[in-house]
């Protein structure tokens, strides 16, 4: 991976914490660790993660910055790697045309 494009993914995303009454939150965020993490994947892990947080941050729209910084992370992975981005341009329109959310979120009910 590119390391200095991914200390600019690290940097761009920040670290933000808020102080709240006498409490420190800090919001998730990737780290050098998840870089090596992610470089030493399998090409197939890279793919599924990939899709696996685009479906969800994109697609289904529960967004998480730390998950959008991963995504980033992995693009420039599978960048690296020359992953063909065809297929993925493929996967992602034909998912994003046939998501239902309806459907989607019956699934995800408690019976």
């Amino acid at each position: 991976m590119d390391e200095n494009k991914a200390k600019q993914i690290l940097k761009v995303y920040g670290k933000p914490a808020v102080k709240v009454g006498n409490k420190q939150i800090v919001f998730a965020r990737q780290n050098q660790e998840d870089i090596e993490v992610i470089e030493k994947l399998d090409t197939e892990e890279l793919i599924n993660q990939w899709k696996s947080l685009v479906f969800m941050n994109d697609i289904y729209g529960q967004v998480s910055l730390n998950e959008m910084q991963r995504i980033s992370l992995l693009e420039l992975e599978m960048e690296e790697r020359n992953v063909e981005s065809k297929p993925l341009k493929k996967w992602y329109k034909e998912t994003k045309t046939n998501f239902d959310i309806e459907e989607f979120n019956k699934n995800l009910e408690v019976k």
